[in-house]
């Protein structure tokens, strides 16, 4: 594992993806500091921006070409509806690694509709073809039965990976039931080790400050329909303001340019509601990065999250924490941190402000983050 190529992502702009990369990268150079670590992005002046203080190479990644043999004859076949999955990505650039990691967040998978994507798989395939070790890295996967061409492809898929390293139990037992074992290792999510500044607590005031982290991927998964989520979780946040006093403090976690993917903007507008019903909150608009989100989450006493990094971004900073479930990966990794599922709820179970009340006010779970973060990934060195 001497030259590594980090592959995936749609860019850093959601916190969740850089605090993998960074997490990565200060994982890897604990186990081998000479280690060379490279970074494809698709959305590379950004990332360049976002990631100048981290020690990895950045490089632009490649698509196979509109008028290739290849787009030609999937868009000819898609005419008589036969679908012709390919790579959307080259393999001409990747020559002298000797190990990829796919750090796709839910590449492995389906989406909402029951759809899914083979393109990234088929392109680490590719790789190996090569002579590459592939490394499905920080993983949650499944569940697939509801396509069976999913379930399928991904389990044959799934099997010639050379290490899936997953980052919670429940995948672990998914693939077990899938008769896929020899080849998973169970480790924390690399959030967990991504550089914690210290900030001084700030001095305790009356009442509580509450931060929350909404997303419109997770009620649109839901919901289906962000109007209606936003109504819902407005009459939530008010009705849990009334309930405990809090202050609020809302905290996105993707600056996307895609509205439907852009917790700032969807905070703002549930922002709006809140405060022309009465109430106040302050909204964390300055893009400050996954570190710098942390010196917002050090006011808090208590954070919500939809967004399951951000969770764990409050984790780190021992700050209670409240994981909102739309998958299975924030169930298990509730679990892991806490070990129990008293911690995650449905975006459902939120709009009862009472129930949320009631677990802010007698909440005693212990985090095992100390613990977490003496993870030894010692095993990356006998197993690629």
């Amino acid at each position: 594992m001497r030259n590594v190529l980090l592959i995936g992502i749609g860019g850093v702009y959601n916190y969740g993806c850089e605090a993998i990369v960074r997490g990565t990268v200060n994982i890897l150079k604990s186990i081998n500091p000479e280690v060379k670590i490279s970074y494809a992005s698709y959305n590379y002046e950004d990332d360049v921006q976002r990631l100048t203080d981290c020690d990895i190479h950045i490089i632009q990644r490649k698509r196979i070409g509109r008028w290739s043999f290849h787009n030609i004859m999937r868009k000819l076949l898609s005419l008589i509806r036969i679908n012709y999955v390919l790579p959307y990505d080259s393999t001409d650039w990747i020559d002298g690694y000797d190990t990829v990691f796919s750090i796709g967040g839910d590449i492995y998978t389906l989406y909402p509709d029951g759809a899914y994507d083979a393109s990234l798989p088929l392109f680490l395939e590719k790789c190996q073809a090569k002579g590459i070790k592939y490394v499905l890295w920080g993983a949650s996967v499944g569940k697939f039965e509801k396509n069976s061409k999913a379930l399928a492809f991904f389990k044959k898929h799934l099997e010639r990976i050379d290490l899936i390293v997953t980052r919670e139990w429940v995948t672990v037992d998914y693939l077990k039931s899938l008769g896929i074992v020899q080849n998973v290792v169970f480790a924390p999510d690399p959030a967990y080790f991504v550089e914690c500044p210290f900030w001084e607590k700030n001095e305790k005031t009356q009442g509580i400050t509450l931060g929350i982290n909404l997303s419109p991927l997770s009620a649109l998964y839901h919901y289906g329909n962000l109007e209606i989520a936003i109504n819902k979780q407005v009459e939530a946040i008010c009705g849990l303001v009334r309930e405990i006093n809090c202050r609020l403090i809302f905290l996105p976690h993707v600056f996307s340019n895609s509205m439907n993917d852009n917790d700032l903007s969807y905070l703002e507008q549930i922002a709006n509601k809140v405060r022309a019903k009465g109430y106040s909150v302050d909204v964390v608009n300055s893009d400050p990065g996954f570190i710098g989100l942390k010196k917002f989450l050090n006011k808090c006493d208590f954070v919500i999250a939809a967004r399951m990094h951000c969770a764990v971004n409050a984790i780190t900073m021992n700050i209670p924490t409240v994981f909102l479930s739309y998958s299975e990966k924030a169930k298990g990794m509730a679990e892991y941190v806490y070990n129990t599922k008293n911690a995650v709820l449905s975006l459902s179970e939120f709009e009862d402000y009472g129930k949320v009340a009631n677990i802010i006010k007698k909440w005693d779970e212990k985090s095992c983050i100390n613990s977490i973060k003496k993870f030894q990934f010692d095993f990356l060195n006998k197993n690629i």
